[in-house]
């Protein structure tokens, strides 16, 4: 069997960036990996062919409970990060190994199998859950696969570090609201400068009050979590115009706000209203997901710490995980912990991305302890 550093190194030479999104080489490196571990031969599940996602399940015996081990394949695209190394060659240097997805998350899904792999228990059941799609909206992976999933709980192994390895333990994903502060003027020429209202101006007005704004009113934060905040992101990216000589009838700006458990979506579009200086907000397709929690004492979290007390030597802080993950989806179906799994979110979609091989290879030894823990319990 593949080790899990080369098992990483190989899903990461599996290109599957997210757009344009196409999983199949990853899926591909996948199966081989599950049969050269032994384990059973995957169920694919596909909405359309080139986007995979992969289901297998160990049985273990009567009795005990059913975990689901998630991971997703896709990555974001390299983008416009400048990297010092080849972002599919997986090169290490000491400790680290570079390369897109290192991260988040091929590092864990690697960790997952290889975990799997060495498992023998006398009850209860382990599936590993590999999905396409997170990257961009989830309609072909977890979205579309969550209704097929049956389990007793669910952990995704996106990376839960802050400042090391497994320091966190995030009960609480993070949803998105996604929209657009769209200013509108009247096109016309440039040269006059009694001309109609430049709506690219209008729309930077809209962006700088947004950001200059007082903190958003969170929910009451019922666990006194690290983290528990919403944060407001302006001018991810404008859109509109035609060019120099052209006042611009209508500019736009990409905003996000990430979101918590119990946000009221009333409450917060008027407070976004308020502060768009005469700009209007439109919705995007994906306009809402919700953030997902899982109680401080439910039993997969009490399971976590258990397994990271033996592995690790302490249980790690309980915290919200920064990000919004595929929990939207999969909550529904069992109580899903967001995040526990190698690196740190800062390193992810960003050039240069790391994963430590100590971790790893700690990954290993944490879902297999994990999966005694709680599937015989």
């Amino acid at each position: 069997m593949t080790g899990v550093v080369e098992l990483t190194g190989e899903l990461i030479a599996a290109r599957s960036p997210n757009p344009p999104g196409d999983e199949r080489a990853v899926a591909g490196v996948v199966r081989e990996a599950l049969s050269a571990a032994g384990l059973p031969e995957p169920r694919v599940i596909a909405r359309e062919r080139e986007r995979p996602n992969l289901l297998t399940t160990l049985d273990f015996g009567p009795g005990g409970r059913h975990l689901v081990l998630c991971g997703h394949l896709d990555t974001k695209p390299v983008g416009g990060a400048a990297w010092s190394v080849d972002p599919f060659a997986a090169t290490i240097d000491g400790d680290r190994l570079y390369g897109l997805g290192s991260t988040d998350m091929k590092g864990a899904v690697a960790a997952m199998i290889a975990a799997a792999g060495r498992l023998d228990l006398g009850a209860g059941r382990l599936s590993l859950l590999l999905v396409a799609d997170e990257e961009n909206g989830a309609a072909y992976g977890a979205r579309h696969v969550a209704p097929m999933v049956e389990a007793d709980a669910i952990v995704i192994g996106e990376p839960c570090g802050r400042e090391t390895d497994f320091d966190r333990l995030p009960l609480v994903s993070r949803g998105i609201a996604r929209w657009r502060a769209v200013a509108r003027g009247e096109q016309g020429h440039s040269s006059l400068s009694d001309g109609p209202r430049n709506a690219g101006v209008e729309a930077a007005r809209a962006v700088v009050s947004l950001a200059d704004g007082p903190p958003l009113d969170a929910p009451p934060n019922p666990d006194g979590l690290e983290g528990w905040e919403l944060t407001l992101n302006p001018a991810l990216r404008f859109d509109g115009g035609v060019g120099y000589g052209v006042l611009p009838a209508e500019i736009a700006a990409l905003c996000e706000v990430r979101l918590l458990p119990g946000t009221d979506r009333g409450a917060l579009t008027a407070a976004l209203l308020e502060r768009l200086d005469g700009a209007e907000l439109e919705w995007d397709e994906v306009d809402w997901l919700e953030g997902t929690a899982v109680a401080a004492g439910d039993p997969i979290a009490a399971a976590v710490r258990r397994s990271a007390e033996r592995v690790l030597g302490r249980a790690p802080a309980d915290a919200v995980f920064p990000g919004t993950t595929d929990a939207t989806w999969l909550a529904g179906a069992a109580p899903t912990l967001p995040a526990w799994g190698p690196g740190l979110l800062s390193r992810a979609h960003a050039a240069d991305e790391w994963v430590s091989v100590a971790a790893l290879h700690t990954a290993v030894d944490l879902y297999a302890e994990l999966a005694r823990e709680y599937c015989t319990g």
